[in-house]
């Protein structure tokens, strides 16, 4: 019997399957969820990540008021702008955006940011873009930098390529945008950025290439410097024009396609080639102006002086400043010749030459040529393992973006070796370096390779180049052979391809310097203080102690015959003579220079002789300490010995306190400070200091002008005769330091005051051949030619108290009708009054002095 189910024990139907629109739902809702919880995620991550990368950023309320550093411009005094201090990044002078024309602004932002004025700093369409891009394996790296963030970047963060620093970035924009309007932005960007060849800020880079201020900039102008500054170092007009005139055409084609210049002007510009302006001048006196720095720096500190913007005056005075180089340069390159020839200053072999020259070359080609300026050749000095790189001219970079670092890292050794050399422009008188690639002895000449042009090199103009060790050369192998990298001076530029005349060159290893002053006001007119500044900037007119030799002589005449005890005319002994020197207890024997003694004579024919005993026996007469106050009346300041070697010129001064104190000489005792700094101006105006000269009477003018009398002697009929080729009146006095160590000439004219000194940095001695008549005097003399053309003629002013009679020179008594004699200045009251016997007459009392003196 079938018993019936329970209702509990029947199975349940199967539950219906849920439709496909209820799945669909259910996973919407759990992707709504995960995407919710992602979005929350993602605005937690954002939050934290803003106040993470936050924390220190600069506040951007400093740009309000942020200065840019300026350069400091120093006017020379004719009024020219001679030297410029300023940072590293290079020069910079701010102008105003409202002085700016349209076409200006917008070649900018052509080439930038189109969109600047329409977005809130931060274009996201262009950072998406950029990093799609970048996620390309082999790519190069891009951004979507806007206007805003390089002035963000560039001013408030680092250039570094890091997510770090991008996302400050985009932290920090947006809060720039709400600081400053958008004028004060690109006016920050325009002003700031770097523009290639040292200069930064638009109206510097406008002066360099175009000659012009930024406000007269063409449309073409203005688009080259606008896309100059993407990459300033490889595409600037100068070092490359072909890659500029491309860049400007792309800016130029922006420029029509966002409607910020008519289509009709910018195709004018297409066609028309980049015209640089002729080259700016060198600016002349490299060591005055770094003398004026290091005073600036002194006084202001060196960010007032780097960045300040001050307006200087000083007292150089530009065309004599040219003339004082190259006197200098002239001289030591003609001593250093005597020295001889340290050969060449590299070696390389041809092939490797031949592998470097094509790339040289291609730079060559694509260089900007200025107006004026022939095509360049190229200094290999920098192939040279062994010698200095050539001093680098306005191209050498002080920025390097991050991207030109990435180019130049994909570079051959080879590819980065050629873009070492330095390009120069042809022209008479250049000096580079170049690589020999023939020899001919049987013709008598070589050829040096510059790359675009070659050298050739006439054995005739090579005879000094003897080496160390070896007589004088008789053949053109004896100097150089091919693969010698040699310095050369371009003689004579011939239109290509005619052999450009040159000769062999080097830098001298000797030393020198030279002040100028001009003693009416103690302008110190030209300053040299060596060879190069760019290869040894220390300044040996101001920062040397070197001895002055028989140059510190005047002092020690001037104060015997201040003492009132020796006239021009007294007669001192020269003589042999143990000398036991009670200031040092040493007993020595001093010596003339050519080491002969010729007995008694006047004191003005002991300095015109250079007599050394005469001078000590003067200084015995006086006492050291007489002759130190004497010279620190006259303007000497560096500590001098007090004993009798003093009488030698064994104190060390420097040249510009030797000029001033010659200077003092000149002006008949009236003493001034040398003046180089005249007035400082800060960029409002204010003048924040000013200087003019503040004589004082130190010495008796007629003892000070018969010192200047008994110096036209050392140059009439002394150690300067050299001197009287200048056809004027002038004084002087050489001076050759023990074992000509140290070599002078300070001298001067009614005109101008000099001392020019000549020697090795490290006190080695320059031979014995070399004297202050030989090495500084040319310096002085080639100088002070050029320097007085034009000028008449005038003698040095005789104060009151001086009284010129007629004397018989062989007895120093008055000479009468019956003897001929020569004008000889005293001081007044210390003339002589008795007249000198008629020739051929002798007394009683003189007789056996006739007598002893036939045997001398």
């Amino acid at each position: 019997m079938t018993t019936p189910s329970s209702p509990s024990s029947i199975p349940s139907a199967p539950a219906p399957r849920p439709g496909t629109g209820s799945r669909l739902w259910r996973w919407t809702k759990r992707l709504l969820l995960v995407a919710a919880v992602g979005v929350v995620l993602v605005v937690l991550g954002c939050v934290g990540a803003y106040f993470h990368f936050s924390k220190d950023l600069p506040s951007v309320e400093a740009l309000r008021t942020y200065q840019l550093s300026q350069v400091t411009k120093v006017r020379c005094a004719d009024g020219s702008v001679c030297a410029e201090y300023f940072m590293p990044q290079g020069r910079r002078t701010v102008v105003r955006m409202e002085d700016l024309p349209p076409h200006v602004r917008n070649a900018f932002l052509a080439a930038e940011d189109a969109d600047f004025y329409k977005h809130e700093g931060l274009d996201f369409f262009g950072i998406v873009r950029a990093g799609v891009k970048n996620l390309i394996p082999g790519s190069r790296k891009s951004g979507a930098s806007t206007l805003t963030q390089q002035v963000v970047k560039n001013m408030l963060l680092t250039p570094e390529r890091s997510l770090n620093r991008k996302i400050r970035e985009w932290i920090l924009t947006p809060r720039v945008e709400q600081a400053l309007t958008k004028d004060e932005i690109l006016s920050l960007y325009i002003n700031q950025v770097y523009y290639g060849q040292g200069r930064s800020g638009i109206e510097e880079a406008a002066l360099y290439y175009f000659g012009k201020h930024a406000a007269d900039l063409s449309l073409g102008e203005a688009a080259v410097l606008a896309g100059t500054v993407q990459s300033p170092n490889r595409i600037n007009p100068e070092k490359n024009i072909v890659k500029a005139k491309q860049r400007q055409r792309y800016v130029l084609g922006q420029m029509a396609g966002q409607g910020f210049a008519p289509k009709a002007e910018v195709d004018k510009e297409l066609e028309k080639p980049i015209v640089l302006a002729p080259r700016p001048p060198a600016e002349p006196g490299a060591y005055y102006a770094e003398e004026i720095r290091r005073t600036l720096v002194a006084r202001y500190g060196e960010e007032a002086v780097l960045t300040g913007g001050l307006r200087v005056d000083i007292a150089m005075d530009p065309k004599l400043q040219a003339l004082a180089d190259d006197s200098v340069r002239k001289g030591l390159e003609a001593v250093d010749r005597r020295q001889g020839y340290r050969g060449p200053v590299g070696t390389m072999e041809p092939a490797r030459f031949e592998r470097l020259k094509p790339l040289i070359a291609r730079q060559i080609e694509e260089a900007g040529r200025r107006q004026k300026e022939g095509s360049s050749v190229a200094d290999l000095a920098s192939l040279a393992v062994n010698e200095e790189p050539p001093k680098k001219d306005e191209g050498a970079p002080v920025e390097t973006p991050v991207a030109e670092q990435e180019e130049d890292a994909t570079l051959s050794p080879d590819e980065k070796l050629a873009h070492e050399v330095v390009l120069a422009p042809l022209k008479d008188d250049l000096r580079v370096t170049g690589y020999v690639t023939q020899v001919d002895d049987a013709g008598k000449k070589a050829r040096v390779d510059l790359v675009s042009r070659t050298a050739e090199i006439p054995f005739a103009s090579v005879t000094w180049a003897r080496l160390k060790g070896k007589g004088a050369p008789t053949k053109m192998s004896d100097v150089m052979k091919v693969g010698d990298l040699v310095r050369v001076r371009i003689q004579h530029v011939m239109p290509a391809p005619a052999l450009l005349d040159a000769t062999l060159d080097q830098v001298p290893l000797v030393q020198g310097g030279l002040v100028v002053i001009d003693p009416k006001d103690r302008h110190v007119v030209a300053l040299v203080g060596g060879y190069d500044f760019e290869r040894s900037p220390y300044n040996r007119a101001t920062q040397a102690r070197r001895q002055p030799g028989s140059s510190f002589k005047p002092f020690i005449y001037g104060a015997a015959l201040g003492s009132g005890r020796f006239t021009p005319i007294s007669t001192v002994n020269d003589a042999p003579e143990a000398i036991r020197d009670p200031y040092t207890g040493k007993t020595w024997k001093p010596q003339n220079f050519d080491r002969s003694f010729e007995g008694p004579m006047t004191m003005r024919t002991a300095l015109t002789k250079s007599k050394n005993t005469v001078s000590v026996r003067l200084i015995e007469a006086i006492t050291p300490a007489t002759a130190i106050d004497f010279a620190r009346r006259a303007g000497i300041r560096s500590p001098l010995p007090e004993n009798l070697t003093l009488a030698l010129g064994t104190g060390e001064v420097s040249i510009l306190e030797a000029a001033n104190a010659y200077a003092t000489l000149q002006a008949n005792g009236r003493y001034a400070e040398p003046l180089m700094l005249l007035k400082v101006t800060d960029t409002s105006g204010k003048v924040v200091e000013e200087h003019q000269p503040a004589f004082e009477e130190t010495l008796p003018p007629a003892v000070a002008y018969l010192t200047t009398s008994l110096m036209r002697s050392v140059v009439e009929e002394g150690t300067a005769r050299a001197v009287t080729t200048l056809n004027r009146p002038a004084a002087g006095k050489t001076g050759t330091a023990n074992e000509s160590r140290d070599t002078w000439f300070s001298g001067y004219t009614a005109d101008w005051v000099a001392s020019a000194w000549v020697g090795f940095d490290d006190h080695s001695p320059l031979g014995s051949s070399e004297t202050g008549g030989r090495a500084p005097l040319p310096v002085w003399l080639e100088f002070m030619r050029a320097a007085h053309q034009g000028l008449p003629a005038r003698d040095f002013d005789m104060p009151p108290g001086v009284v010129q009679v007629r004397i018989d020179p062989a007895t120093g008594l008055l000479a009468g009708n019956s003897v001929p004699g020569r004008l000889e200045a005293f001081l007044e009251g210390t003339q002589p009054t008795a007249e000198a016997p008629p020739p051929g007459h002798v007394s009683e009392s003189d007789f056996f002095l006739q007598e002893g003196s036939r045997g001398l």
